[in-house]
């Protein structure tokens, strides 16, 4: 039987109805499949939030992201998680709710965000909205007082959007420096992820959770690929490479 480790988290972003634009989108027939597979393999969606008492949470807990907070997740990703009993956390760009994602280009209907009213609908339901930054910009670029005030704004934004607390940050296009995680401690982030690949406890730093990107053409296969190994490359090429590494291991200490 497969061995998990728990919990790991899953990066989504764009669930259109339409062929994907972006090769982070995935189709929301796609997405529904990948729900259901979790559900039968018996994983426990939790907020993002939870990680930061992670000791506390059900053996097989997997956090599904969603970063910048396109609109067809409503119909393509919030409607399917409520009508499965599941639950997910948005990393909002504050900037562009209710706009477009500035950082695609040219606008069009995948690259529409999230309004304030849906956002507020989705808190009321269980969902966690946190925090994208203000402009969705590369962090690594700005200084720590830049760094500071996107983050910042962002977070008082949202709170008053939401009338709570909003502890969890991504950094944009997972691009972050030291100065990143100084500015998410001094501004009330509790736990901040990046867009590297790995386990959720391979990072003792809760300022740089480790998270599973899904691609456009992910299978549920492949998405049971990257459950199983924790890593974005599950191409059978390098699968096949691990089990001939092992089997070889084995060998030579039989040998």
């Amino acid at each position: 039987m497969t061995q998990y480790r728990s919990p790991i988290v899953l990066m989504y972003h764009g669930t259109p109805a339409a062929q994907p634009e972006s090769h982070y989108s995935i189709h929301a027939d796609l997405f529904a499949k990948h729900l259901g597979y979790l559900q039968q393999e018996g994983w426990t969606t939790v907020l993002f939030k939870d990680l930061q008492n992670a000791e506390t949470l059900p053996e097989k807990s997997v956090v599904i992201t969603f970063d910048d907070g396109y609109e067809d997740n409503y119909p393509g990703a919030f409607l399917p998680l409520m009508a499965n009993g599941m639950k997910a956390t948005w990393f909002i760009a504050t900037d562009c709710i209710g706009k477009h994602a500035h950082w695609l280009g040219n606008p069009s209907t995948q690259s529409r965000m999230l309004t304030a009213e849906r956002l507020l609908e989705m808190h009321a339901a269980g969902m966690e909205i946190a925090s994208h930054t203000c402009s969705h910009p590369d962090l690594s670029v700005l200084n720590l007082d830049q760094q500071r005030l996107e983050l910042s704004k962002a977070k008082v934004v949202l709170e008053d959007l939401l009338s709570t607390q909003v502890s969890s940050l991504a950094y944009p296009f997972g691009r972050f420096n030291a100065d990143s995680v100084t500015a998410a401690q001094q501004t009330g982030y509790s736990i901040a992820c990046t867009t590297r690949p790995g386990w959720f406890d391979s990072e003792s730093n809760p300022y740089m959770v480790r998270r599973i990107a899904i691609f456009s053409g992910d299978s549920v296969s492949t998405l049971a690929r990257k459950l199983s190994f924790a890593d974005n490359d599950v191409s059978w090429k390098k699968m096949t490479r691990y089990y001939a590494d092992r089997v070889w291991d084995k060998l030579i200490r039989v040998f």
